[in-house]
C-alpha cells in the first residue's frame, strides 16, 4: 500500500509544462477558503494553537497563491487543470481508509481526529496545485494527495498544540516528491516515499532534542494500534494492492526476515526482541505502506526480495538502537526506508548482474507477470496462515506480561531491563492497566532495573495513577512515599488512598493495608493520632508482618503501656539474626524492661551493640554507655513496595 504510487501513464505528464487541460484558477481558492473555515471546528475553537495553526497554514498558501496571480497578470503564464485519476492513488486510499475506520471503532480518538485529518487533505490539495502552477505545470487533480495524507496520519499526530509541524510535514513530503527526483530508466522519478521521508526528517530533530513523546501522539497511535485482528485488517487489505500492483515480493521477504530473526533470537536468548509480540500492527502496517511504492522500490524479483529483507533487518536494528537509548521506538519502521530508497538503483544492478542477474532473469520469464505474482501471493497467503495458526501472531505472547520480564530481569537475560520497562509501559499507556502503573512507580524507586536512574516525582506519579485507576498496591505505594519518606502530590491523593487501604483492611484481615493506617493512626500523619487505634490495626496484620509488629513493639516501648509483647518477642529475634537493626532495638528494650520476656540487662546490651554492627548509628551511641539509655524510636526501615507482579 504505497504511500505515493504512481504508473507510467502519469510520468510525462508530470513533467510537462502547461500541459492539457483547462484553465481555472479558483479551485485551489475554494480550498483555501475550506481549509480557513476548519479552523472553526470544536477542536479548534477549544485550542488558540491549533487554531493559529490552521490559519496559520492557510494564511501561507494565501500569500503564495496571491504572488502566483501578480505573477500571472504580468507574463503569459496559464494555470491549467487536469482530472488525472490513477488506480494505485484511489485503491491505495481505500485500502488505508478501511484501516483507519477499523482502528478507529476500536480507539475513538482516531475518529476525533477526522475532521483535522480533512482539514489536512484539503491543505495538501491546495498546496500540490500551487507547486504545479508555481513550476509552469498542468495541476494533476486526482486521488494523489489521499493516500499520501491517510498514510501519514495512520503513522504520525503532532499534538494541537503543535499541529503546524503536522503541515510542515506535509508540505516536507510534497518538495521532496517535487524536487528530490532522478531519472530511472528513462523516466523522471521522485527518489522517496514522501510519506516515509518527510516523517524521517522530522524523526531526526525530534529524537536530536527528545521531544518526540513531547510534541506527537506517536507513541499512543503505535500502542492504540495493537487492536484485535489489526495483523488480519492489514494483510486482507494488502492483498488487494498486492494483486493489482505486483507488489507481493516485498512485503514477503521482509515478514519473513522478521519471522526467522524472532525465531533465532528466541532460540538463543530464552526471551523476545520485540518485547510484548512477535510481530506488532505498527511494523506490519510499515511492511505493506512503507516498502511497497511502485515509484520508490526495486523492479527486479531479487532485487524486491533484497529490499524487503534489508528493510525487515533495518527495522531490527534501529529498534535495538532506539531502546538501548530510550528514546521513543515508534520511529523504527520509518527511518530505514529513506536509506532504502536511496539504494534501489544500486540494488536493481547487483540483482541485473552476472549469474544473479541471469537467475533473476529465470525467475522473472519463467511465468507470466500475472501468474508469477499469483504464486508470489500464494506464497504469502501460506506464510501469513502459518504464522496465524502456529500462535506466532494474533495469539496472546508470554513477553506480554510484567512476571515473565521481572523474572529474566533476575535471571540476567539479555536486554531484559529495557523489555521490562517497554512491556510496563505498554500495558500501562496502551491499556490503561492499574497494576502496570503500580509497577512504573516501582522501577523508578527500587533501581533494580539497569539504566533506569531513581526517580522519586515520577515514581511518585505513577503510584497516584495507578491508586486511583483502582489499584491497591498503587495506593499502599503512595502511602509509603507519605508516610515514610514524606513525599505526596496532593493532601486530597493522599486522603484518597488512606480511604481506599481502609476499605482493604476492612475487607481482610491481615490485609498489609492494614499496617500502612496503623503507622498513619501512630503518627498523625494521614490520619488522627491514636496510638491505641494504631496498635489494634497492627495486631489485625498478624504476627507474620513485621512492620505491623515493630509497629506494636514501638508504641508499647514509647508509652510504658503494659501491652504483652512476649508474642512478638520470637518474632523480633528472628529478623534480628536475618540482619534487621531496627528489630535489634526493640528487643534490646523488651529485654531491659521484662516486657513478655525475663528481665536480663547483659542480652540488652548485646542486642544494642548487634544494632550497632548492622548500620544503627544511635545504637552505636548507646553502645557505649554502662547501661542502655532511656528508649527512643530507632531509624525506621521502609516498609518494601508492593506490587501485584512478584518475582516467581
Amino acid at each position: 500500500m504505497a504511500g505515493s504510487a504512481q504508473d507510467k501513464s502519469m510520468t510525462a505528464a508530470d513533467n510537462s509544462a502547461n500541459g492539457p487541460g483547462k484553465r481555472l484558477s479558483w479551485p485551489p481558492l475554494l480550498l483555501i477558503a475550506a481549509l480557513f473555515a476548519f479552523a472553526f471546528i470544536p477542536a479548534a475553537r477549544a485550542n488558540a494553537r491549533l487554531f493559529y495553526s490552521i490559519i496559520g497554514a492557510g494564511a501561507g498558501l494565501s500569500l503564495w497563491g496571491a504572488i502566483l496571480l501578480v505573477l500571472k497578470r504580468r507574463s503569459a503564464r496559464t494555470f491549467n487543470v487536469e482530472i488525472a485519476i490513477a488506480k494505485p492513488h484511489y485503491v491505495q486510499a481505500a485500502v488505508q481508509l478501511v484501516i483507519l475506520f477499523y482502528w478507529g471503532w476500536y480507539w475513538p480518538r482516531a475518529f476525533a481526529e477526522l475532521p483535522l485529518i480533512a482539514a489536512q487533505l484539503v491543505f495538501f490539495y491546495a498546496l500540490d496545485a500551487l507547486l504545479a502552477w508555481s513550476r509552469g505545470r498542468t495541476w494533476r487533480l486526482g486521488f494523489g494527495p489521499l493516500p499520501i495524507v491517510v498514510s501519514t496520519n495512520l503513522l504520525l499526530w503532532f499534538k494541537h498544540d503543535w499541529y503546524i509541524y503536522q503541515f510542515l510535514l506535509l508540505t516536507t513530503g510534497a518538495l521532496a516528491k517535487q524536487f528530490i527526483t532522478w531519472n530511472r530508466e528513462g523516466q523522471r522519478r521522485h527518489i522517496f516515499n514522501p510519506s516515509a521521508f518527510a516523517q524521517s526528517m522530522f524523526a531526526i530533530v525530534l529524537i536530536a532534542t527528545g521531544t518526540s513523546n513531547d510534541l506527537t501522539w506517536g507513541r499512543e497511535i503505535a500502542a492504540s494500534f495493537e487492536t484485535p485482528y489489526m495483523l488480519l485488517v492489514i494483510f486482507l487489505g494488502g492483498l488487494v494492492v498486492q494483486y493489482l500492483f505486483h507488489v507481493t515480493l516485498m512485503t514477503l521477504a521482509a515478514t519473513a526476515t522478521l519471522l526467522l530473526f524472532n525465531v533465532v533470537y528466541t532460540e538463543a536468548t530464552g526471551v523476545y526482541f520485540f518485547v510484548t509480540a512477535n510481530i506488532v500492527a505498527p511494523i506490519f502496517l510499515g511492511l505493506h505502506l512503507l516498502v511497497t511504492d511502485p515509484a520508490t522500490s526495486p523492479r527486479t524479483n531479487l532485487g524486491r526480495v533484497l529490499f524487503g529483507s534489508l528493510y525487515g533487518l533495518g527495522f531490527c536494528l534501529l529498534f535495538r538502537l532506539l531502546d538501548t537509548y530510550q528514546t521513543a521506538v515508534f520511529w523504527d519502521k520509518l527511518l530505514p526506508v529513506p536509506i532504502l530508497n536511496l539504494c534501489v538503483p544500486m540494488i536493481d544492478r547487483i540483482c541485473r548482474a552476472g549469474i544473479v542477474g541471469r537467475l533473476n532473469l529465470k525467475w522473472e520469464t519463467w511465468l507470466s507477470a500475472r501468474r508469477m505474482n499469483l504464486m508470489h501471493m500464494t506464497v504469502w497467503v501460506l506464510l501469513f496462515a502459518g504464522m496465524w495458526k502456529s500462535g506466532f501472531i494474533q495469539a496472546p505472547h508470554p513477553g506480554n506480561t510484567i512476571r515473565f520480564w521481572k523474572r529474566a530481569l533476575s535471571e540476567g537475560k539479555p536486554n531484559a531491563g529495557h523489555s521490562l520497562v517497554m512491556a510496563v509501559g505498554a500495558l500501562a499507556k496502551g491499556s490503561g492497566s492499574a497494576d502496570a502503573y503500580n509497577e512504573l512507580g516501582l522501577i523508578c524507586v527500587d533501581g533494580s532495573v539497569p539504566d533506569v536512574k531513581r526517580n522519586d516525582a515520577k515514581a511518585l506519579k505513577y503510584f497516584d495513577q495507578a491508586c486511583e485507576l483502582g489499584s491497591i498496591d498503587g495506593c499502599a505505594n503512595v502511602a509509603i512515599q507519605f508516610l515514610y519518606l514524606r513525599q505526596r502530590l496532593s493532601d486530597e491523593d493522599v486522603s484518597y488512598a488512606f480511604d481506599q487501604l481502609q476499605e482493604s483492611c476492612d475487607a481482610m484481615v491481615g490485609s498489609p493495608s492494614c499496617y500502612l493506617l496503623g503507622n498513619a493512626y501512630e503518627t498523625g500523619r494521614g490520619r488522627p493520632e491514636d496510638t491505641q487505634h494504631a496498635i489494634e490495626l497492627y495486631e489485625r496484620s498478624g504476627t507474620d508482618n513485621l512492620y505491623a509488629v515493630k509497629g506494636i513493639a514501638r508504641i508499647t516501648l514509647s508509652e510504658n503501656s503494659n501491652y504483652d509483647l512476649g508474642e512478638v518477642a520470637p518474632v523480633l529475634e528472628l529478623a534480628c539474626k536475618l540482619g534487621d537493626a531496627e528489630s535489634c532495638w526493640y528487643l534490646a528494650y523488651i529485654n531491659q524492661t521484662a516486657n513478655g520476656v525475663p528481665q536480663d540487662i547483659a542480652r540488652a546490651q548485646q542486642f544494642i551493640q548487634k544494632a550497632c554492627q548492622l548500620g544503627s548509628k544511635k545504637a552505636c551511641s548507646a553502645a557505649v554507655q554502662p547501661k542502655p539509655p532511656p528508649f527512643a524510636n530507632p531509624e525506621m526501615q521502609v516498609p518494601g513496595w508492593t506490587s501485584a507482579y512478584p518475582v516467581d
